[in-house]
């Protein structure tokens, strides 16, 4: 059964969501159909939306996007990766 556009539209803005959890700003800008992409700045993730395309389009790109960037992000073993204060005390520890 194919999902209705209410769903769909859901999932998307729950997925921004997330995305914005993940330390992203998601902005949705006319691309002229050229898909979602991210570029950080800084510090400063910016993840674009493509505007001109349909929600199914926009949430497949942006499921696409999160999943590839948590697979760089997360170490091999599937661990999440502890803040760098939190890894430098395990460190330190280890050597005392």
């Amino acid at each position: 059964m194919k999902p209705t556009q209410d769903h769909v539209v859901s999932r998307l803005k729950w997925r921004i969501q997330d995305a914005t959890q993940m330390g992203f700003h998601v902005r949705t800008e006319p691309l002229d159909g050229r898909g979602a992409d991210w570029c950080q700045l800084g510090r400063r993730r910016i993840l674009f939306l493509d505007m001109t395309q349909t929600a199914a389009d926009q949430l497949e790109q942006l499921d696409q996007i999160l999943a590839e960037f948590r697979s760089r992000t997360q170490p091999p073993n599937g661990d999440t990766p502890a803040h760098p204060a939190v890894s430098m005390a395990r460190v330190s520890a280890k050597a005392a």
